[in-house]
């Protein structure tokens, strides 16, 4: 569901100025072009506090709608963005899983209809 802000830092890891805004996002995450993958970490298994909800962006300069706090990726990853509570808010609200593949009929059925033009925004993005 649609807020302003997610994540416990201050500022947020992520942020819209608008819902429009926010769907744009969604809709530029839902993408299948290799540019984005949502990836759920379980760190935990590996020593660290916990799991960890990652946004991988394999572009540099992503444009995607918002404000997302990248941070230096690693490997073919340019930068990631760590944000527990987004990510939960996709999987749980829209049907987003992760990977690199979205099943977009399933994401866009779980948008509000007065937001889908920005979410069809959203997937004609440049990367």
């Amino acid at each position: 569901m649609y807020q302003s802000s997610f994540g416990t830092n201050n500022p947020a890891q992520i942020r819209f100025n608008s819902e429009s805004e926010y769907y744009q996002a969604l809709g530029y995450l839902a993408r299948n072009n290799n540019s984005t993958s949502l990836n759920w970490e379980n760190n935990q298994n590996q020593g660290a506090w916990g799991s960890e909800g990652r946004i991988h962006f394999y572009q540099t300069n992503p444009s995607i709608p918002g404000y997302f706090s990248l941070t230096a990726g690693n490997g073919n990853i340019q930068h990631r963005t760590n944000c527990n509570e987004f990510l939960c808010n996709l999987y749980q609200n829209y049907g987003f899983i992760n990977g690199k593949i979205q099943n977009v009929n399933i994401v866009r059925g779980n948008i509000p209809t007065n937001y889908i033009g920005d979410f069809d925004i959203g997937l004609g993005l440049p990367n």
